[in-house]
C-alpha cells in the first residue's frame, strides 16, 4: 500500500501546508492562559476569535476553487502559507486591531488549504490511490496540532508566546518559498486544469446542488464533521464528569483518541486503495462511529480506567479519520477537472457542521438531557448519513 512516485510529493507537500497552518493557529490555543495574561484579558475571547476565523473561512472556501483553477494549486498553497504567516505576525504585536485582523489571514488559510492540497493530489495521484492519498494529505491538521500540544508550552516556557508565533511565520514564510522550485513540476499551465469558473460564490454551491453524489457527501460530511467537533469538545468534560476520571486521566483519554484518529486515516486509506471500494469502507465508517457513540453514552462512573482509556480510542479512531476518505469521493464524483471547486464546496459544509454541532450538544445539555442523550442522538444521524453515502449494490452481469 506504498503510494506512486507522481504521488508522494502533492501528498507530502499538502500535508506540510496543513501542518505548517495548524502550528501557526493552535499555538495561540494552546498559549491562550499565557496570552490572556500578558495582555490582562479573560482566556474567554478566544472563543470569539476562533469563530471569527472559521466564519471568514466558509466564504473563502466557495472562492478557493476558481482561486485555485485560475493560479495553480501550489500558489494557491503559497498563498495560503503567507496568509497564516501574515496572521501570526499580525497576532504577535499583541495590539488588539492587529490581533483582530489576523482573524482574516487565518480564515484564508483555512479556506485555501483544503482546496489547493486536494486540486494537487488529484492532479497527480492514479484513481486507485486517490483514498490513501487524501486521507494523508488531510492530515496535516491533525499532525500539526499534535505537534503544537507536545512543543508549545515548552516554548512559551523557555521564551514567549509572541516569539513561537513569529518562528512559526518564518516556517509558513520559508515553506512557501521552497515551494516555488515545485511549481513548474506539478503545476504547470494548462487549459484542463486551470479554466475557472465565471459564477462567484453560487457556483460551488449549484454544482453540489445539480449532483446527486455531492449532495450526499456534502450531507455525510455535516454530520460527521458536528460529531466529530462535539466529541473534540465534550470528551474530557464527559469522562471527568460521568466517569470521575481526574483530569489529568481524561486529558490522556483525549489524547489517546487523537492519536488513534490519525492511525486510522492511514489504516483505512490503505484499506480502501486495496480493496478498490472506498465508498463502501467509508459507509461502514460511519456505521462504526455511530455504534462506537452509542457505546460512549453507556459510560458509568464503575468502569475501570482502562477500559475507559481503550474506549477513547476506539471512539477516536472512527470519528475522526473520515475526512480523506470523504474528500478522496468528493473528488471522484465532481471529477479531477473540478477538484478544488468541489472540496471548496463541501469545506464550506463541513465548516456548517463544525459550527453547528458543538452548539447542537451544548443545547441538549442546556435543556436537562446529559451526555448519553447527546451521544446518542449523534449516534443516530451518523447512521443515516452512512446509509446515505452507502454504494448502490453492485449487479453481475447478465450471461450473454
Amino acid at each position: 500500500m506504498r503510494l506512486s512516485r507522481d504521488a508522494t510529493p502533492p501528498v507530502l507537500i499538502a500535508t506540510a501546508v496543513q501542518m505548517a497552518v495548524a502550528l501557526t493557529m493552535a499555538s495561540i490555543q494552546v498559549a491562550a492562559p499565557s496570552i490572556a495574561r500578558s495582555l490582562g484579558v479573560e482566556v474567554g475571547w478566544l472563543g470569539p476569535f476562533v469563530a471569527l476565523c472559521y466564519a471568514v473561512a466558509m466564504l473563502v472556501s466557495l472562492r478557493a476553487g476558481t482561486l485555485v483553477l485560475r493560479h495553480g494549486a501550489i500558489r494557491g498553497a503559497q498563498a495560503c502559507l503567507l496568509a497564516a504567516g501574515s496572521a501570526a505576525l499580525l497576532f504577535a504585536t499583541g495590539w488588539p486591531p492587529a490581533m483582530l485582523l489576523s482573524a482574516l489571514g487565518y480564515g484564508v488559510a483555512l479556506g485555501l488549504s483544503v482546496p489547493a492540497g486536494s486540486q494537487l493530489i488529484a492532479r497527480h495521484a492514479h484513481s486507485r490511490e486517490l483514498s490513501l492519498a487524501m486521507s494523508l494529505g488531510q492530515s496535516g491538521m491533525t499532525i500539526g496540532r499534535l505537534a503544537t500540544g507536545l512543543v508549545v508550552p515548552g516554548l512559551v516556557l523557555l521564551g514567549d508566546w509572541t516569539g513561537t508565533l513569529i518562528a512559526w511565520a518564518v516556517l509558513a514564510a520559508g515553506l512557501a518559498l521552497a515551494l516555488e522550485r515545485w511549481r513548474p513540476v506539478l503545476d504547470p499551465g494548462s487549459t484542463k486544469f486551470h479554466k475557472p469558473g465565471r459564477r462567484g460564490l453560487v457556483e460551488p454551491l449549484a454544482m453540489i446542488r445539480d449532483n446527486p453524489e455531492l449532495r450526499r457527501l456534502s450531507f455525510a460530511a455535516i454530520v460527521f464533521a458536528s460529531a466529530q467537533l462535539s466529541l473534540v469538545v465534550y470528551l474530557v468534560a464527559y469522562m471527568h464528569e460521568v466517569a470521575g476520571l481526574t483530569l489529568v486521566v481524561a486529558g490522556l483519554a483525549f489524547a489517546a483518541a487523537q492519536t488513534a484518529g490519525l492511525a486510522n486515516r492511514f489504516l483505512l486509506g490503505g484499506l480502501a486503495m486495496a480493496s478498490g471500494r472506498p465508498r463502501l469502507v467509508l459507509s461502514l465508517l460511519g456505521f462504526a462511529m455511530a455504534a462506537a457513540l452509542a457505546g460512549a453514552a453507556t459510560l458509568s462512573p464503575g468502569w475501570p480506567t482502562a477500559m475507559v482509556l481503550l474506549g477513547a480510542a476506539i471512539l477516536g479512531s472512527v470519528a475522526m479519520s473520515w475526512n480523506g476518505l470523504l474528500f478522496a469521493e468528493v473528488v471522484r464524483a465532481a471529477g479531477i477537472r473540478n477538484a478544488a471547486t468541489a472540496t471548496g464546496a463541501v469545506s464550506f459544509v463541513t465548516f456548517i457542521g463544525l459550527a453547528t454541532g458543538p452548539g447542537s450538544f451544548g443545547l441538549l445539555l442546556a435543556l436537562g438531557h446529559g451526555y448519553a442523550t447527546g451521544f446518542l442522538v449523534f449516534a443516530a444521524l451518523v447512521a443515516v448519513a452512512g446509509a446515505v453515502v452507502l454504494p448502490a449494490p453492485r449487479v453481475a452481469r447478465e450471461a450473454a
